[in-house]
């Protein structure tokens, strides 16, 4: 039988939701919170459209892999049980007010993609950022897994599933939000920008540096922060960021501060591209409208730092 392997990464803060779904036969996708998201009569993009390509290209019979399902380390092998854009039903769930894609698959088996049996090939793709990807350059690693009857359960560890069990605590608990508020409880000041130096090291990809640049100078270029951008030859880029621990309402000098930024990095032939002030404990809509309107510095507030925050804790988690 001809078939194709597909990629097709869920949302993974609701593993126990998608592993319950499949198991009934539905295989759910997300970006599907609004009626005019159907792909049958696709009226409403808001980041849908990209299901439209699993909607055209997947068959009866062609197979499924899906990083992260049903636990943080294992991988779900599923089969198309008809061409998805014949099955296919669009029901948004009511709990979660998301998740409307409905396409028609059946369990094979799960594996632990650490398994002495997943080649590099399969590892690799497994890293794919994407919701939905060709991986038919894996079909004879998939095949051999589908056809072993060696058992692929997990093998890992303590260590492994300690951090398996810590990241599901984190994703489907408050446990976000209590870390984020115990970071505002307990950092002030400068203390801030080391935590963020180490909050945006982890988010950032390599080969992109993040320094901490306050101090005595700091008069004179405003920036606490620096990210320093890799070009090409002799050339450097950067981003310029301001650490403010205000509450409430923050004052204008910090724009004034961060301004400066470019003409000194300028003069250390560094091209500066965006230019951030990260406020600790204020909210947009307490500001005046003046810094509401600032047009050539991005604020971000507390509900942003928040999800930095967020971001980074679950950069840290990642297990590939």
């Amino acid at each position: 039988m001809s078939r194709n392997y597909w990629g097709y990464r869920i949302c993974t803060e609701n593993m126990d939701f998608f592993f319950e779904e499949l198991k009934e036969g539905r295989l759910r996708q997300g970006w599907g919170f609004d009626p005019g998201q159907d792909l049958r009569d696709f009226t409403v993009d808001k980041k849908a459209k990209p299901n439209l390509s699993i909607f055209n290209s997947v068959k009866k019979g062609d197979i499924l892999v899906i990083p992260r399902l049903p636990t943080w380390d294992e991988v779900m092998l599923a089969e198309a049980t008809e061409d998805f854009n014949q099955g296919y039903q669009y029901q948004i769930d009511s709990e979660r007010g998301d998740f409307g894609h409905i396409f028609p698959a059946k369990i094979i088996k799960s594996f632990d993609r650490h398994h002495a049996l997943v080649q590099g090939d399969l590892r690799k793709t497994l890293r794919q950022r994407p919701r939905f990807w060709n991986a038919n350059h894996c079909q004879e690693t998939i095949d051999s897994l589908i056809q072993t009857s060696e058992t692929l359960d997990s093998s890992l560890p303590a260590s492994y599933r300690f951090e398996h069990a810590l990241h599901k605590t984190f994703v489907e608990t408050d446990f976000s939000e209590a870390f984020s508020r115990e970071m505002m409880k307990h950092l002030s000041n400068e203390e801030w920008e080391y935590a963020l130096v180490s909050c945006l090291e982890s988010i950032l990809p390599k080969p992109i540096c993040v320094e901490r640049v306050g101090g005595r100078q700091e008069e004179e270029h405003g920036t606490d922060i620096l990210i320093r951008l890799p070009g090409l030859l002799d050339k450097q880029y950067g981003i310029a960021i301001q650490v403010k621990d205000y509450q409430g309402v923050m004052s204008e000098d910090a724009i004034e501060q961060i301004r400066k930024a470019d003409a000194y990095w300028n003069q250390e032939n560094l091209i500066l591209v965006d230019k951030y002030i990260i406020v600790t404990g204020c909210h947009k809509e307490d500001q005046t409208t003046a810094i509401q309107q600032v047009e050539d510095v991005t604020i971000l507030y507390g509900q942003d730092l928040q999800r930095l925050l967020q971001e980074s804790v679950k950069k840290r988690f990642e297990l590939s």
